[in-house]
């Protein structure tokens, strides 16, 4: 009896046979898979696609949080980069005025590259003023003019940073968008903070 060890080439396993010479020639050796090989050979195969879906989903994110980026320092349309009922956060925080807060919801995609209209509350509670009466007024929030003046456009990569969400920097520390993005890596929700460093 001889022993053999034949190489599974695709997955890099070996099997293991007993090859009778009497029986068989030795051209004509069946390699055996015994169930539990075959278990261990199918959860190779699906670790390696999970491994790779993951790989290229994040490999996607990536571009389309650099094309994104491309697309606002540059001015262009941003539209095709927000699925349809997008939602936009609005927040300034003013050392005197205090902090000022709006949302607005279903927006189409489209609407990233217009003017958007939106009603924000202000406590008028700031640290270096006196205290003024709440008010509520429309805001008419331009992205493009919001960044105008953005002295860098950074991708801050802060731990325990939630996946699926993408904080780009700009102006210093104390303007931001936080973009959160859906399975398709479309933008479901814009935030807009701009922060009084004090």
């Amino acid at each position: 009896m001889k022993r053999l060890r034949l190489p599974l080439i695709s997955l890099g396993l070996c099997v293991t046979t007993m090859v009778s010479c009497k029986n068989q020639s030795e051209n004509q050796v069946t390699p055996t898979v015994t169930e539990k090989q075959s278990a261990q050979i199918e959860k190779v195969v699906a670790n390696t696609e999970t491994v790779s879906n993951e790989a290229s989903e994040t490999t996607t994110l990536q571009t389309q949080k650099e094309s994104f980026i491309k697309s606002l320092k540059s001015k262009t349309d941003l539209g095709s980069f927000f699925a349809d009922n997008w939602t936009l956060m609005y927040h300034e925080d003013n050392r005197c005025d205090g902090s000022t807060d709006g949302q607005i919801n279903n927006l189409s995609s489209s609407q990233i590259d217009q003017p958007i209209k939106l009603q924000v509350n202000n406590d008028g509670d700031g640290w270096a003023c006196d205290k003024k009466e709440p008010k509520s007024f429309d805001l008419d929030f331009n992205l493009k003019s919001q960044v105008k003046n953005w002295d860098r456009f950074e991708i801050a990569n802060y731990e325990n940073q939630e996946e699926h969400i993408v904080i780009i920097v700009g102006a210093g520390e104390s303007d931001y968008l936080k973009l959160h993005y859906d399975n398709s890596n479309l933008i479901v929700k814009l935030e807009y903070r701009s922060e009084d460093p004090g």
